[in-house]
């Protein structure tokens, strides 16, 4: 059904719409363990408003022709608009076993994309805090600083903690970069090591030794409330004990995973209200079900097809054309499209669903169109595949 789509998008003929700049799917929705690539949303308060972001810098199997794991590349926003970097996934290892699938600037172009399109930042113009997790290669390299700065970001600073210095000091580092290091001392269990001010509430970092010396944890005190911690571990945990009142702990390799409800999700989106709402959902997106929408041609004369087109990416403003308001971005990722002549004054598409926990959270924004007798573009839904 793509060519459809395809030839009716042509047809509009309209201006060149905006690029689909936010890509980040929602790590709440996460049920499994597995390797994934691209970057999540973490919420951290429940109506999903506050949260920050998780790169997965994607680890090679044997024969370099897969990746079977995933370094976490931490990124959030702190005060006056600048990026705390927590974490430089796997650099440009490829040439070492259990190394880099993909490379430093593929890692980098998805950090890009999330201060940009998602925090609305211009990469170019903040100043990036790089804080280590530990000194190994799979969260520290030359190449993912300099992978930053060929991307237009400011490195401000290059954090780790002095009990891996051997590790970190002897890399092949630019001669401007040691002048950027911050050294963080030995400090008690749970002592503030280095602070941030950030819109997500209190960030600090704590020492947890036994993975390596020199292994670090972050701390969220969400919006400044001490007892409700979210937790990043830089490594496998330490010697000491984690702080109390930690609600959500997120790892230094695998998938993410955020409790609370995975709930399917729909919502009309009317854009400026000059479409008719004819597009309508008969139930919420569920794994292992068939979706089913609703499209009212009754007040359409002449109608003949009616199309369902989805991607993960909304117009917003929407582009106002002779036909109606375009709502969804057709730049986005494909994600749906489904064509049908109309036998009915009230036209009903359905499309299964398969029972595919990697499908879970993922979000279609979908609009229909009636063809005949003149086209007609109707509302939008935002739909989200849950339980």
């Amino acid at each position: 059904m793509f060519p459809i789509a395809q030839l009716l998008l042509l047809a509009w003929q309209s201006p060149a719409y905006g690029e689909c700049d936010c890509h980040a799917t929602n790590a709440r929705y996460n049920v499994l363990q597995q390797p994934k690539s691209g970057y999540d949303f973490i919420p951290i308060v429940p109506d999903d408003s506050l949260g920050f972001y998780v790169v997965y810098s994607a680890k090679q199997n044997e024969t370099n022709t897969d990746f079977i794991g995933t370094s976490c590349i931490y990124v959030l926003r702190l005060a006056d608009d600048e990026v705390l970097v927590f974490g430089g996934g796997y650099g440009d290892t490829s040439y070492l076993p259990g190394g880099a699938f993909f490379d430093a600037d593929y890692d980098v172009a998805h950090v890009s994309e999330a201060i940009a399109g998602c925090m609305g930042l211009d990469p170019t113009a903040v100043n990036v805090h790089f804080v280590a997790p530990h000194g190994h290669p799979d969260h520290i390299t030359v190449a993912f600083i300099k992978a930053l700065e060929r991307a237009g970001m400011h490195v401000v600073e290059i954090v780790y903690q002095q009990g891996d210095r051997g590790w970190i000091e002897q890399l092949p580092w630019l001669p401007h970069h040691p002048a950027l290091f911050n050294v963080l001392p030995n400090a008690p269990c749970n002592q503030p090591l280095l602070g941030y001010t950030s819109p997500l509430g209190n960030l600090w970092f704590i020492h947890r030794p036994g993975h390596t010396d020199g292994s670090i944890d972050l701390v969220i005190d969400v919006q400044g409330d001490a007892t409700n911690r979210v937790l990043v571990q830089g490594s496998t945990s330490g010697g000491c004990l984690e702080p109390d009142n930690v609600n959500l702990r997120l790892a230094a390799h695998g998938t993410a995973q955020v409790g609370g409800p995975r709930r399917a999700q729909v919502e009309v989106l009317p854009g400026r209200g000059i479409n008719r709402l004819c597009l309508s959902s008969k139930g919420a997106p569920r794994l292992g079900a068939v979706w089913t929408a609703e499209i009212d041609v009754s007040q359409h004369p002449g109608a003949t097809f009616v199309l369902v087109v989805g991607t993960d990416c909304i117009l917003d403003p929407g582009q106002v054309l002779g036909i109606g308001e375009l709502i969804m971005n057709p730049l986005g990722r494909p994600l749906l499209a489904v064509a049908k002549p109309v036998s009915e004054p009230s036209e009903t598409v359905s499309v299964p669903i398969p029972h595919d926990p990697t499908l879970m959270g993922l979000t279609i924004y979908a609009q229909g169109t009636i063809l005949g007798g003149g086209a007609e573009m109707c509302n939008a839904l935002r739909l989200v595949i849950g339980f």
